[in-house]
């Protein structure tokens, strides 16, 4: 597929896969304490990466109907813009996916936009005021979805024969990660460990979820999930997902890692919410995510930020940040 409508895709196939199967889930897992997050004077705010302080990455659209980068912290907001960026809302326009583990606004995001003067998606970090690009050798387009607090970000792109890889960029070099037996990668997350969090589409065109450890790719699909994407790793093990049912509906599912642990698929229990995507995870097992609810299609209604809680462990090892 054309650059756009590839890398959109990577995004907007969550609402079209569907599963059958019943969802395990552990009885001591569960997600809690949701509320909405919406950004300061916003029309729509998108969730999509929280860290330790609760500082949340993602997009919001003003009262103009322009998007923005969001950078929030509690009430304030950072409001980035890009040149040349597309500024109508949806998939394509500036928004930022991963963030690191700085304390206030002070954060290093990642995103990506569709490039107007370029005409393709283009890659980038930014922290206090400057974007640095992330352009893989050879790329025609590229998304960036996660970062870790020693700088390695992940994404993918789109090489010069329209074949899609993941990558990872270490700040000296950039490394493909390609799943054997699939196509299309996507890496959504990594964690300080360096495990990264990726999925890819199967040779039945449908979606499966991977950990790289930098030599094996192990799956770790949500059993019963005909499409599984995991979207992000924490420091200690624990996952998100989102998937998607029988009828097309998606849904969020939280993995928690150790003894006692195991999968629990969730829904935001706001009335009438259609569907819920999960995408950001911290070490303290605070949830972001959006969800809709409306019918799908060009007449649904915007998605809505929430953020939750993951439960239930202890704190868990010091890491040497305060908590």
């Amino acid at each position: 597929m054309a650059s756009h409508k590839l890398v959109a895709g990577i995004w907007m196939s969550i609402v079209v896969f569907s599963f059958t199967a019943t969802f395990a889930q552990a009885p001591t897992v569960k997600v809690h304490k949701f509320s909405n997050v919406n950004a300061p004077g916003a029309a729509e705010t998108d969730t999509y990466a929280v860290n330790d302080y609760g500082v949340i990455a993602g997009d919001y659209v003003d009262s103009s109907n322009v998007q923005h980068g969001m950078i929030l912290n509690g009430k304030s907001l950072t409001s980035v813009d890009r040149q040349n960026c597309q500024t109508s809302p949806g998939a394509g326009s500036i928004a930022f996916f991963g963030i690191n583990n700085t304390k206030g606004l002070g954060v290093t995001v990642v995103g990506w936009c569709f490039d107007t003067a370029q005409n393709t998606e283009v890659a980038f970090t930014y922290s206090n005021g400057q974007f640095i690009s992330i352009d893989p050798t050879g790329s025609t387009a590229t998304v960036a979805q996660g970062i870790n607090d020693k700088g390695e970000v992940v994404g993918a792109y789109i090489d010069s024969g329209k074949v899609q890889h993941g990558f990872l960029f270490n700040g000296k070099q950039y490394t493909n990660l390609d799943v054997p037996n699939h196509t299309s990668p996507d890496a959504w997350s990594i964690n300080n460990k360096g495990l990264i969090a990726i999925f890819a589409l199967n040779s039945k065109s449908l979606y499966d979820s991977f950990l790289f450890n930098g030599q094996t790719y192990k799956n770790v699909d949500f059993k019963g999930a005909v499409n599984s994407f995991i979207h992000a790793i924490d420091n200690y093990g624990d996952r998100i997902y989102t998937v998607t049912d029988s009828s097309g509906t998606s849904h969020g599912v939280f993995f928690l890692a150790g003894k006692g642990g195991g999968y629990r698929k969730f829904d935001d229990p706001t009335k009438g919410v259609l569907d819920t995507y999960a995408t950001g995870l911290s070490d303290k097992l605070e949830i972001v995510g959006n969800y809709t609810t409306s019918t799908r299609g060009p007449q649904a209604q915007a998605s809505q930020g929430y953020e939750a809680y993951g439960c239930c462990r202890g704190l868990p090892p010091h890491d040497g940040r305060s908590r």
